[in-house]
């Protein structure tokens, strides 16, 4: 029979060598992707880890060049405008340098830079205080001392000396005059204040041109920046304000700082200041008239009060401390030449210092007071309930010995003594 319907040839089957030659085209593929994600990420990851590994050098080599800066600043006698320096003569390794005042201490700043990269550090210099306990001038009277009068340390007195006396029917009740220390004589003026720090401190109390009244209640600067200079008006009253860093405040006539206010290493200048009872904080005040401070007041280290006759002032320029405050730093008064009414420095009952008390005039003291560190004047007051007395000590202790071994001083008592950084700032 004829086949009508056609050739019946069979389908044909995939071949199967083709379908594992496209499996492993495509496995190979994949293979290959991963190889290469892989790879890419060893190489950025080297890549991150060279770049850090650069940037901690070039971060260390600037830490050295800025700490090459402070060891520089510090063993300058001088103080040095601001310079650029080159490190290593290599044009690679620059420093920025500049040295000013903030107060009463020497400011220093520097920058360390490497192209984009950069490091600061600021901070306060201090200078190594003396051995000295105690200072009184030469007026041709003796020192006398009563009671439980303490003095440890070396001293400076008038060539008449010192003597053990009755006060109030109490005789001197130590077994020595002095402790742990030496006489010496002093002489007919205290050792003179570095004039270049005065200018600087006259220049804000003298100043006639304050410009437009400010009040800012929070503000914070660094000393990486210029420095924020307010005026606060005629009267001004700090309550609840939170200021820290390169501030000065200024007013031409009084400034009161309330217990509410928070202040940290701000300068304030006035004619008279105010610090009402229960303060707490570290800042530098400066008057030309009157530093009252109430009772149960604390400054922290490093804090400045101090006031100086200006042309300005009243007859008899004062610093009255009130009873059972606590100042860790410096207290001074200044005047050019001595006058009839020498400038004051009063401190009340239980008063502790730890730090300096160093007067070109009186010092007035109450008992029971405590200066851990050096006190100098022309002549002491002492007052008791019954009596006046000058050059009389009669209950009150000075020991420079029971200071921290940590405090330092600063220019403006002695420049050519060895310096150390007294504070790091931001």
């Amino acid at each position: 029979m004829a086949n009508l319907g056609g050739s019946s040839g069979k389908r044909r089957k995939p071949n199967s060598n083709n379908m594992l030659k496209a499996g492993a085209l495509y496995f190979s593929i994949v293979i290959a992707f991963f190889i290469a994600v892989i790879s890419a990420s060893l190489i950025m990851l080297v890549a991150h880890y060279r770049n850090s590994y650069l940037k901690d050098i070039r971060y260390q080599r600037l830490l050295n060049n800025v700490n090459s800066g402070v060891t520089l600043a510090l063993s300058q006698t001088n103080q040095s405008e601001a310079q650029t320096l080159d490190l290593y003569g290599k044009g690679t390794d620059s420093l920025d340098a500049k040295q000013s005042f903030w107060g009463i201490y020497e400011l220093v700043q520097l920058q360390s830079y490497i192209q984009q990269d950069t490091i600061k550090k600021a901070f306060l210099m201090g200078k190594q205080p003396d051995s000295i306990s105690l200072y009184l001038s030469d007026e041709d009277r003796p020192l006398s001392i009563s009671g439980n009068t303490r003095i440890t340390g070396d001293v400076q007195l008038p060539k008449s000396g010192l003597r053990q006396a009755y006060a109030e029917g109490k005789p001197y009740t130590g077994e020595k005059l002095i402790f742990s220390g030496e006489i010496q004589n002093s002489n007919r003026e205290l050792p003179a204040m570095e004039q270049q720090v005065l200018d600087q401190i006259m220049v804000n109390l003298n100043q006639k041109d304050f410009g437009k009244t400010e009040q800012v209640s929070h503000l914070k600067v660094s000393f990486h920046q210029e420095t924020k200079q307010l005026y606060l008006g005629k009267v001004a009253r700090l309550e609840n304000v939170d200021l820290q860093g390169r501030i000065i405040l200024v007013s031409d006539s009084m400034i009161t700082i309330s217990s509410t206010a928070m202040l940290a290493d701000v300068q304030i200048y006035a004619p008279v200041i105010r610090v009402e009872s229960g303060f707490k904080g570290h800042c530098q005040l400066f008057a030309s008239d009157s530093l009252l401070v109430s009772n149960k007041v604390n400054f922290s280290y490093p804090s400045v009060l101090g006031v100086l006759r200006t042309e300005h002032s009243g007859d008899q320029p004062k610093l009255v401390i009130g009873d059972e405050v606590n100042v860790e730093g410096l207290i001074f008064s200044y005047e050019k030449k001595r006058s009839p009414q020498q400038t004051l420095v009063s401190l009340g009952k239980k008063t502790k210092v730890k730090g300096e008390v160093i007067c070109t005039g009186l010092l007035k003291l109450e008992k029971e007071v405590q200066i851990k560190g050096k006190v100098a004047c022309n002549r002491f007051i002492m007052k008791t309930t019954q009596t006046l007395y000058e050059n009389f000590l009669i209950d009150v202790t000075f020991n420079h010995k029971a200071r921290s071994k940590y405090y330092l001083s600063a220019a403006l008592f002695g420049k050519k003594r060895e310096n150390k950084v007294l504070k790091w700032l931001n």
